[in-house]
């Protein structure tokens, strides 16, 4: 199938700059490193965490560790803001680079045929394997990514990627928190605000697919 030439381009694109940066793409091994490594950059360790999550989209970042430790240091509801955020960017780019290779890249890079069957399946299940693959990240993302290449409403597309950020950012972050020491409170704020966010977007598309097809 050609449309897994998408993934493989932007999996290519990460190995490359691991080899040509050598070990400077090194990064702590564990949480706790991670949450040094943020708090070193003092007042602005948001914004740093924020660019690793945001780096995700393109180089092989720990961002989901990233938010875990953004967790610790802001709490949960901060830190799963800033994470949530920068998750939704990261969501984006990789969906805007698809999007900039218009019909014509799109039919010559996937074929007709792919082109097709991707456009179907986003019709039926786009705005749930949006959600979803934001949520999960790794190559689930890459759903994210190649909804560029359909003419998914923008709209749409966008609340997919903020369910998906903020519900897994959010999670992460609470468990950041409470997770040695409250980890059923952490479990149930996070499912909490991830079942809050599903129904707020989902009513949301619920009414924009209503409006669309009237």
């Amino acid at each position: 199938m050609r449309i897994l030439i998408i993934p493989a381009l932007f999996m290519s694109l990460g190995a490359l700059a691991v080899v040509l940066s050598g070990e400077s793409l090194a990064f702590p091994e564990s949480v706790k490193e991670l949450q040094t490594l943020l708090q070193s950059h003092a007042n602005i360790a948001w914004l740093v965490g924020a660019a690793l999550i945001i780096g995700d989209a393109v180089l092989p970042l720990p961002s989901d560790p990233t938010i875990f430790a953004l967790g610790l240091i802001y709490g949960g509801l901060l830190g799963g803001l800033i994470g949530g955020t920068a998750a939704s960017i990261a969501g984006l780019i990789g969906y805007g680079i698809c999007r900039l290779l218009g019909e014509r890249g799109a039919r010559l890079l996937v074929g007709e045929k792919d082109l097709a069957r991707a456009r179907l399946f986003y019709e039926r299940w786009g705005f749930a394997a949006i959600a979803l693959g934001r949520a999960i990240g790794g190559p689930a993302e890459y759903l994210v990514i190649v909804a560029g290449l359909t003419p998914m409403p923008f709209t749409r597309v966008l609340g997919a990627i903020l369910t998906g950020a903020y519900s897994a950012a959010f999670c992460m972050s609470f468990l950041g928190v409470y997770a040695l020491t409250q980890p059923y409170l952490a479990l149930l704020a996070a499912i909490g605000v991830v079942v809050g966010l599903m129904g707020l977007f989902k009513a949301i598309d619920s009414r924009q697919s209503a409006a669309s097809a009237e």
